[in-house]
């Protein structure tokens, strides 16, 4: 009974007791910073070759300086339907529609593709189904022109057919995701000049 009536009597101090550790521990945990754990880290790090442009890049700040309407949103619309319009075109070989978007080197390079397409009987069926990105990787001025680097990426499908219908790359029922790196250039001053594609790669 004794033993009975001691622990009775000690349970307050001991719950008094348990609160003050308990309020210690909550105090330590709030005044102690917290270091970032790994996958905090690792999800704040920037992947490799996913850099871009920033608004604060200083080749845009350059743009803008030259250019104070220049903006990077409206641009990479207008990149976004571009790159739509040349992929369908060179599937189809018009030219006419390329002329005006490509510089002279790069229609050169894309109507002497579509040439030995044509003289190989081959056609070339493309279905645009839609952009997945667009983003500036560079941007440069130079006493000539303005130049913007665009890593782009979109869903099509693509194949490339014999003169019998049999494909030789591609495949006409799969969707697949293109990724390419194109340069579009304007010349310098830069009022009202329109943006050409001057280089493109495989991103």
């Amino acid at each position: 009974m004794n033993e009975t009536a001691d622990i009775a009597n000690n349970i307050p101090a001991i719950v008094l007791l348990s609160m003050w550790w308990a309020f210690l521990s909550t105090l330590d945990m709030l005044l102690t910073p917290r270091e970032p754990d790994k996958a905090d880290r690792i999800a704040a790090k920037p992947a490799d070759g996913d850099e871009q442009a920033t608004p604060d890049d200083p080749g845009l700040r350059e743009f803008r300086k030259l250019d104070p309407e220049f903006n990077a949103e409206t641009f990479l619309r207008g990149a976004e339907r571009a790159y739509e319009a040349v992929l369908q075109a060179y599937a189809a070989g018009d030219l006419a529609t390329l002329r005006p978007l490509l510089s002279t080197e790069v229609l050169e390079t894309f109507a002497e593709a579509c040439a030995e397409r044509i003289a190989r009987q081959e056609t070339l069926e493309l279905t645009f189904i839609g952009i997945e990105s667009a983003e500036i990787v560079g941007a440069a001025t130079t006493a000539e022109a303005m130049e913007i680097t665009v890593l782009l990426r979109a869903h099509v499908v693509s194949a490339e057919l014999s003169a019998t219908g049999d494909v030789l790359r591609g495949d006409p029922l799969a969707v697949m995701m293109t990724t390419d790196l194109w340069t579009f250039s304007r010349p310098m001053p830069a009022g009202g000049a329109e943006w050409r594609i001057v280089a493109t790669d495989e991103g």
